[in-house]
């Protein structure tokens, strides 16, 4: 089953659940039980939404990115290298050298990557729940370093990656691309 079809099952079924009915059967649910309660119910209303939403965003990129992704698209040359990037800004610029109808690598299959390499490694949860990707001693050596920062939200932990970290990553773009993420 295509992620597309597992969406609108999702969709389908949360719906029901949102108008207390059981997805599986068709009955109706009990009037005492928890998805008849209104914020509930609204809640669930409000993800079958977003599914439906996500589900059509899901769809124009990938009708208008047919191309399997091919490594040859980008160069190092083509890369304009920066002192430090984020993964997420690092994907972007990746992004605008290959082709438009070129299927794109992800910052999270990039991510799953560079953990599966042991070249990050995830923290424990901080304060806020949040769990952090910290550049581990292999990571440090390849140009992965982390920061303190701080924003309206107050301070967090950024990720980046200097040039040298950029380049390994342009050298393993053909690997990457290959993880699901």
């Amino acid at each position: 089953m295509e992620e597309k079809e597992k969406i609108a099952i999702a969709q389908n079924w949360v719906r029901k659940l949102a108008n207390g009915v059981n997805p599986l059967n068709g009955s109706a649910l009990n009037e005492d039980d928890i998805v008849n309660n209104v914020h509930i119910s609204r809640c669930l209303f409000y993800v079958a939404d977003l599914l439906g939403k996500y589900s059509e965003r899901k769809t124009k990129v990938d009708d208008n990115r047919t191309v399997p992704f091919a490594a040859s698209a980008i160069t190092v040359e083509k890369y304009n290298f920066v002192e430090a990037i984020s993964i997420s800004a690092f994907a972007r610029e990746i992004r605008n050298l290959i082709p438009r109808d070129m299927q794109a690598v992800s910052n999270a299959s990039m991510i799953k990557w560079l953990l599966q390499e042991g070249l990050l490694r995830e923290s424990e949860p901080d304060t806020k729940g949040r769990i952090n990707k910290i550049a581990t001693e292999k990571g440090k050596e390849i140009g992965i370093y982390n920061e303190e920062r701080e924003n309206n939200g107050g301070h967090y932990l950024a990720t980046l990656y200097n040039r040298d970290a950029q380049k390994y990553l342009l050298e393993h773009i053909e690997e990457i691309s290959h993880i699901e993420a």
